[in-house]
């Protein structure tokens, strides 16, 4: 059985970002081999107070991969909207075995907060490797011909069980698109544990549900989509990103941390981390 185990860190202060609301869904795209939340689990977090983050992981994370996705409510005001955010993930495993799923999850700034987590369970279509990686050490790897217009990525991880210590690989992602159309998807794998380990990456493909175009910005700043009209009953919100090409040279987004509003609203902020002013189209799977 599941088991869920908390830190307590400290304060993250709030970054400011553009924010805008998605104002039309798209039909769910059916494409043959994408995988789908085969189910989910989920845990209470605790009650956050004003700003607060914790650390908190899933043990026995036998799934492919895995999406968060938070609800939370107010403890002093129930009607209260409460902002509570995912600031990272990343999968452990002990030397004992186990293989953990952890979160790091900041509270809303102004109210005390319940706040439960949901955990899609996600199945894989293929495998790749990472071979060795020292702590701190990284290995980015692209995915060409992505159609990110249509498909959103998520990477799964399966840590090598190490002899003693903590194997932890932490996957973070881009999209990117060249001048002549090519779409693609990076992802970077890196070591956040303790000793050297290899860890097998588990690729999930999903389906969009609604999407929005974003006119062009500069290089380095951020933009918050705020994605509306979901399915009720909606649990987790996975996003993407299909950058524009423009002949300046490649148009590159990160996606970065999702917030959730209440029990059925989110945000996702994006970000230019290429080198010419261009435009995205942000993208959402709804599970």
């Amino acid at each position: 059985m599941s088991n869920v185990n908390f830190l307590i860190n400290g304060r993250r202060a709030a970054v400011g970002a553009l924010v805008v609301a998605v104002t039309a869904a798209l039909g769910l795209v059916a494409t043959p081999g994408i995988a789908a939340a085969a189910s989910f689990s989920s845990f209470s977090a605790g009650v956050f107070a004003p700003g607060q983050v914790k650390h908190v992981w899933w043990n026995n994370a036998n799934s492919d991969a895995y999406a968060p996705g938070l609800q939370a409510v107010g403890v002093d005001d129930p009607d209260v909207f409460c902002n509570v955010e995912v600031l990272r993930t990343w999968y452990q495993r002990t030397s004992a075995g186990e293989r953990e799923f952890h979160l790091e999850i900041e509270g809303d700034q102004a109210e005390r907060c319940q706040v439960t987590v949901w955990l899609a369970r996600l199945t894989k279509f293929r495998e790749s490797a990472t071979g060795d990686l020292a702590p701190g050490a990284s290995k980015a790897s692209v995915w060409n011909n992505a159609h990110s217009d249509q498909n959103i990525y998520a990477v799964g991880v399966l840590a090598a069980q190490p002899a003693s210590g903590s194997c932890a690989i932490e996957v973070t992602t881009q999209y990117r698109t060249q001048p002549n159309g090519e779409n693609e998807f990076v992802y970077r794998a890196t070591n956040v544990g303790t000793v050297t380990c290899s860890a097998q990456l588990r690729h999930v493909v999903l389906p969009v549900y609604n999407s929005l175009d974003m006119i062009p910005v500069n290089p380095g700043i951020g933009i918050s989509i705020w994605p509306e009209l979901f399915p009720v009953g909606r649990k987790v919100v996975v996003p993407g990103a299909a950058p524009a090409a423009v002949s300046a040279g490649p148009c590159q987004f990160s996606v970065g941390t999702t917030s959730y509003v209440g029990a059925d609203s989110s945000f996702t902020r994006y970000k230019n981390t290429g080198a010419v002013a261009c435009g995205v189209k942000a993208v959402f799977a709804a599970l």
